[in-house]
């Protein structure tokens, strides 16, 4: 994974630290939940 961070404004290093932290942590969460609308396999076989 590449991970790029661009902070666009702010002045205190320890507040921008920490709302990276907590904006990465909450995206890989997302990424990481599977989606409960999806049931069973995942396939376009038959489809394309």
């Amino acid at each position: 994974m590449n991970l790029h961070i661009n902070v666009a404004y702010g002045e205190n290093q320890h507040h921008i630290i920490e709302s990276v932290f907590k904006a990465t942590g909450r995206a890989l969460d997302q990424a990481a939940t599977p989606d409960v609308r999806i049931t069973g396999v995942r396939s376009s076989k038959g489809l394309l």
